[in-house]
Parts: C-alpha cells; sequence; structure tokens
C-alpha cells in the first residue's frame, strides 16, 4: 500500500494538478488536500468553475439554505454574464423560470461561473458577521419575532398581516437582487462617467423575472394569471406581469411561502429601516432629503406625471423622489451591503464614504430616472426592488 502511494505522488505535478476534476464533492477536495502536502498543492490549483461544481453536489449540507446560497456566491459573475450579449440575458430569462435552481444550473453550466475556497471561507465568516445577525432583524419583520409582539393583531404591530416568510431565505433574495442588479445602479447615478459608457444593463423585464420566479409567491401566481371565464376583466394583464406554468409555479399552482410579500414588508418595516437611517445619519453623518415620508404601496399616478414632464417646481416631490432612490440604492448592494444595517467599526470604514457620496451623485441628479409603465402599475428605469416587487403583485388587489 505504501508503495502504491509512493508511485502515486511520484506523478508529474501537472498529472495531480488535474485530479480535482475527477472527484465527486467539496468534502473530496478538502479532504485529499489533507493527507499531504504535495496533493494539497494539487488541489490548490483547482480551478473555480470546478469548486463550484464540488460544491453544488453538497449544497444542501454545507451551503444552506439552497440553492440560494450558491446562487448568492455566484449572482455578481452571473449578471455580468448577461450583460455580455442579448442572447445570454434571454438566456438567463428562459432558465430564471425554472426558479433559483435554473439559475444555479445557468451558474454551473452555460455561464461557467465559478467560486473559490478563499471566497467559500470568507462567506463562512460573513455567515456569523452579517447574514445571522441581518436574519435576526428580518424575523422581527416578518418571522415569528414579528407575530410573537404582543396584541399583534389588534395594534401591537403597525404592519399586521399573514404572511408566511422564512427570514432566512428573505435575506438571501434581498442579496441577490443586489448582487445581480446593483451595478447597474452606477450608470443612474453617475451619468456622465465615461467608466460606465460600454456597461449594458440589464433589462426591466430581467429583473421582473426574477422577482416572479426568484421570489415565488401566491400573490405573483394571482397577479400573473388570466382566466377570462373567471374574471370580468376582457384582456390579458401585461405579459411582463403573467407566470408561466414551469418551476415554482409548475402544475399551475403555489402553495409555499410568501417571498415577494415577505421581502416587500421587510424593506418598508418600521423595525427595518431605522438600522438604514441610523447609518446614514449617525456613521455617515449625512442629511436626509426627506424624514419620514411615506414611501407608499402603489404607483403614484401624480408622481409619474412629475417624472414624465421632468417638474421640478414640486419640492415634496423633488426630496421625495431623491430619499426613496438613496435607501433603495443602499438596499441593493449585495451581501456585503447589508453590513451597512449592522452596528460595528466594519460598515464606518468600508460603507459610511460610499453612503456620502451616493447622496451627493443623488443630489447632483437633475431628475429621476425613468419610470417604466407595466400594466397599471410602474417601476423605475434603474434597478428599483420595491418597484419590481409591487409589479409582480400588482394585480393581487382589485383595480391595480
Amino acid at each position: 500500500m505504501a508503495t502504491a502511494a509512493r508511485n502515486f505522488l511520484s506523478l508529474p505535478q501537472d498529472i495531480l494538478m488535474q485530479l480535482p476534476d475527477y472527484l465527486h464533492t467539496i468534502e473530496d477536495l478538502v479532504s485529499v488536500g489533507a493527507t499531504c502536502r504535495s496533493l494539497r498543492r494539487a488541489m490548490d490549483t483547482a480551478l473555480p468553475r470546478t469548486i463550484l461544481r464540488l460544491a453544488a453536489s453538497q449544497t444542501r449540507t454545507f451551503f444552506r439554505p439552497s440553492p440560494h446560497y450558491l446562487v448568492m456566491a455566484t449572482a455578481r459573475e452571473l449578471g455580468e454574464w448577461a450583460r455580455q450579449s442579448t442572447a445570454h440575458e434571454q438566456q438567463f430569462g428562459l432558465r430564471m423560470r425554472e426558479g433559483l435552481d435554473g439559475l444555479l444550473d445557468l451558474a454551473l453550466h452555460e455561464a461557467r461561473c465559478g467560486l473559490t475556497l478563499a471566497r467559500i471561507r470568507e462567506l463562512h465568516e460573513l455567515r456569523s458577521s452579517v447574514m445571522n445577525p441581518v436574519t435576526d432583524i428580518i424575523d422581527k419583520c416578518v418571522g415569528a419575532q414579528w407575530y410573537n409582539i404582543p396584541d399583534f393583531w389588534d395594534g401591537g404591530a403597525d404592519d399586521a398581516y399573514t404572511i408566511q416568510a422564512e427570514p432566512s431565505e428573505t435575506l438571501f433574495h434581498l442579496a441577490i437582487y443586489g448582487e445581480l442588479f446593483g451595478p447597474d445602479l452606477d450608470v443612474f447615478l453617475d451619468p456622465g462617467n465615461l467608466q460606465y459608457k460600454d456597461h449594458r444593463l440589464l433589462s426591466v423585464d430581467s429583473r421582473l423575472d426574477y422577482v416572479k420566479y426568484g421570489l415565488p409567491d401566491f400573490a405573483c401566481h394571482l397577479s400573473g394569471q388570466f382566466d377570462p371565464a373567471k374574471t370580468r376583466i376582457t384582456a390579458p394583464p401585461d405579459p411582463r406581469r403573467m407566470v408561466c406554468a414551469t418551476g415554482p409555479y409548475k402544475n399551475n399552482e403555489y402553495h409555499g411561502p410568501n417571498h415577494n410579500l415577505a421581502l416587500t414588508w421587510t424593506i418598508n418595516s418600521s423595525r427595518f429601516r431605522p438600522h438604514l437611517t441610523a447609518m446614514r445619519t449617525d456613521v455617515a453623518h449625512c442629511a436626509d432629503f426627506q424624514q419620514n415620508y411615506d414611501q407608499g404601496w402603489w404607483y403614484d399616478e401624480v408622481e409619474f406625471a412629475h417624472n414624465e414632464s421632468g417638474s421640478t417646481g414640486d419640492a415634496e416631490y423633488e426630496s421625495t423622489w431623491r430619499q426613496r432612490l438613496w435607501e433603495n440604492v443602499m438596499v441593493c448592494q449585495g451581501l456585503e451591503g447589508l453590513q451597512m444595517l449592522l452596528p460595528g467599526a466594519t460598515r464606518r470604514e468600508r460603507w459610511a464614504e460610499k453612503v456620502r457620496e451616493w447622496r451627493l451623485l443623488i443630489e447632483n441628479l437633475g431628475r429621476e430616472p425613468a419610470l417604466v409603465k407595466v400594466g397599471r402599475q410602474a417601476t423605475l428605469a434603474s434597478p428599483y426592488l420595491l418597484g419590481d416587487l409591487r409589479v409582480c403583485v400588482s394585480g393581487y388587489v382589485g383595480g391595480s
């Protein structure tokens, strides 16, 4: 046996470096690398796409929730792949119909995304320093801690509602949106910057595909259906709102958690927003454009008229859209951006200057990014998480 081991290790290093391609799991990679110095060097040469494949084989064991965790870990690279061409973005939309499982498969194969062992270790550290604390905040917004508020249905909670939520999944939905679409916000915030002149934006359609299928919800399903026999409405909804009977809506039904409503309630929650307010005012020492404004739930025709005309005469409207954009930018920064919700030196060192920079850029904008009408609702041409969420459940409320 010892002779066989010596013969194996006597193989040329370039042969040993191919060994990771023949392993089955990320556990195999770690175990083989722990046996001796030669094999550790060989395992260290594993390509990022090989490491992602090995991690995906054990996603339900080491990378939970699955597939949310690995989709989040590769979402920024996947977004860049989708921006490369119209064909890539169309493929992104098609695979998105399979839900997050489809996105992970796309990252593994067509997009050939990767993951390094260093990034896996970093994500493991972020699990305890960012993911778990932010999940606790979300649980206070839509989870068990929310429902445990005394007199919940009798005024104890200012936003009482029936929502079936998984706070840990809500965190990943928020992080994935930021990783995928957040980079496009830079183009809208600094339109004169030549650095972004060749930046290809992901479309509103792609964002809505992510919301409909990545954050499945019975409200999304209901608003995206059309049956003339069951409604007085004679025209089908806007195609961008409609959902296919695939992925999470297989067999044309959905019975899972309210992912869309959970994320919307979280962002609007009086237990979530103060953390971002503290970041802006206490840490970054910035004055809000407008305080205690009503973010609203539905698209406002008056604001749309202001936006279309480019009016700058309404001071309250001007500060409202700037404040809304500023807060949206803060929640669309991906996983690391969630540090802004937490106390400690890290957010001050990493994010305070960025928050001040965003405020200055928004202050210098002449007008809000254009609104894009979808049915009787609207979202922004720039990534706007609340707007995208609203559009996809708009038909759930009559007349919307």
